[in-house]
């Protein structure tokens, strides 16, 4: 199956509210801070559920993960910052009435000063339905923007 526009955008949907969170803590994080400040937050066996995109696979998924995830940011007082997150887990997906297990990982980091801006995140799936049917998946995706307002980035998705 071809990675479709919807599906780009629906994957990168399904962890950005964990950059948001982590990204807003830094945005929102006391002005009186003096130097650089750095916090790191980690979870262990946090499970969620949603609708997605079940990538190589199908369209619409009902998926299941389970991950534990270390964020660490460091911000400095200047508004300059760094952030960057892990998360590693399993997954049951439920797509057209067939259930695939498997593992996955995610990671990001992103850097920010008063000129410019560039994030990557790296993302792999892999997995198994119970007839043996094996889904492997890997994406890249990586954005800069520099001084002069210049935007440049690529998304590298790939079925395996």
């Amino acid at each position: 199956m071809s990675d479709t526009r919807a599906e780009k955008e629906s994957f990168h949907a399904a962890y950005a509210h964990i950059f948001l969170a982590v990204l807003g803590s830094v945005l929102l994080a006391p002005a009186a801070y003096a130097a650089a400040e750095s916090f790191t937050v980690s979870e262990k066996g946090v499970t969620e559920s949603f609708t997605d995109v079940l990538p190589c696979v199908s369209d619409s998924a009902d998926v299941t993960i389970t991950y534990n995830s270390v964020f660490h940011v460091t911000e400095l007082d200047n508004g300059s910052y760094h952030v960057t997150g892990t998360l590693a887990g399993t997954f049951t997906a439920v797509a057209d009435g067939v259930t695939y297990t498997g593992h996955f990982a995610q990671w990001f980091g992103e850097n920010q000063n008063t000129r410019n801006s560039e994030g990557t995140t790296t993302f792999i799936v892999n997995g198994r339905s119970a007839d043996g049917t094996r889904i492997s998946f890997s994406e890249v995706f990586h954005y800069q923007i520099t001084a002069t307002g210049v935007e440049t980035s690529f998304d590298k998705p790939l079925c395996h």
